[in-house]
């Protein structure tokens, strides 16, 4: 019997959002005919700004994306997921991947009623137009739509009449060997209780309101490590007070090791127009890496949290609680210990291995 042909088609890096896909591959389940990103100009430049992907391998990797937009039509007989985001204009040239290939359409929007989804297009004609040819293609016969939370499922039944089927972000496996070095480990208690932020920093992950709660907890024994990138690189860079900022980390074993030697993960995010923080992949890491999390009671967050009670998620605007929960751990080891052991057994159903066999049942599925 032959492997199924699978093809991956991301805006930005297949490798990072479908690990569990590339498990499939390595394990000889199916076989990885292409990876690919749908944005060729713009995902060169993100990769140079962000990801710092070095000039000659974005280069290739555009050509090779380029390629595949030019000579898509072959394509044939193959699963081919792709990840875009509502009502992205580039569907339009790779809709017709549907009428040769199985189309796995993934998503992780929580919201798609009209208005709601971060990228609108153009008011007008070509608004109803564009908004008509989404809706024909999750409609499409050969077209099955793969949702990343229930909420998403919830959304997709309820705005756009489709049927999707669960199947969640998976973490790399290094962030269990991680958390499983680190159990083994028991190193004795560090002083102080060690908070990691990892993300953005911007204003909506609620950078600020951590900045701005440290000196106090920095008088309680707690220190901040900062991870990431972004407007407010410069305000981390002169926080002070127990702040320390490591920069954006792409290596997934590093931030795996990072994360093994801290002890809570904060998120502390704020909604802003159009946007709360959805799935969260980096709380799953957290927790499979050993740490206990404290974050805002956003969609992603509760949806992950919400199999233990929610514990650990907190109202936005409640920094008075949040900062007093951090003090309360950082005085209290074995508070630190039940929240840990409360919240450490959710990571496994996101475990790698796990998804994979989610994602082979939707592959092989007639």
């Amino acid at each position: 019997m032959s492997r199924p042909r699978l093809r991956l088609l991301h805006e930005t890096n297949p490798q990072k959002y479908f690990p569990a896909l590339y498990l499939l591959a390595e394990r000889g389940a199916v076989e990885l005919v292409g990876a690919h990103r749908y944005s060729v100009a713009k995902e060169w430049l993100r990769a140079g700004l962000i990801d710092k992907t070095p000039v000659a391998q974005r280069t290739k990797n555009a050509l090779a994306d380029l390629w595949f937009r030019l000579t898509a039509g072959r394509a044939a007989g193959e699963v081919i997921v792709i990840g875009f985001a509502p009502w992205d204009w580039r569907l339009l040239v790779y809709r017709h991947l549907a009428r040769r290939n199985r189309i796995l359409y993934h998503t992780s929007w929580h919201d798609w009623r009209a208005g709601q989804t971060p990228r609108q297009p153009w008011p007008g004609v070509f608004r109803a137009a564009m908004m008509r040819r989404w809706r024909a293609f999750l409609h499409d016969p050969n077209v099955r739509t793969i949702a990343v939370t229930p909420a998403v499922q919830a959304s997709l039944a309820r705005e756009m009449g489709v049927a999707a089927t669960v199947v969640p972000h998976a973490v790399p496996e290094v962030f269990f060997a991680a958390g499983a070095a680190r159990a083994a480990g028991r190193p004795e208690a560090a002083p102080g209780l060690r908070l990691l932020f990892v993300g953005e920093l911007s204003r909506k992950k609620g950078l600020l309101t951590l900045l701005e709660m440290m000196p106090r907890l920095a008088a309680r024994g707690v220190s901040l490590t900062v991870v990431g990138d972004g407007p407010l690189a410069a305000e981390v860079a002169r926080a002070g007070a127990g702040v320390r900022a490591l920069g954006r980390i792409s290596d997934r074993a590093e931030l795996a090791r990072i994360m093994a030697g801290h002890d809570v993960l904060v998120l502390p995010s704020q909604r802003s127009e159009g946007w709360e923080e959805l799935f969260g992949i980096v709380i799953i890491e957290a927790l499979a890496a050993g740490m206990a999390v404290l974050c805002s009671d956003h969609i992603g967050p509760r949806g992950i949290l919400a199999p233990a009670g929610g514990a650990g998620l907190f109202d936005q605007e409640d920094h008075a609680g949040f900062e007093a929960e951090i003090a309360r751990l950082a005085q209290d080891r074995a508070a630190l210990d039940s929240l840990r052991a409360a919240q450490a057994p959710l990571a496994e159903s996101y475990s790698a291995i796990s998804v994979a066999e989610q994602w082979r049942a939707e592959i092989e599925r007639d």
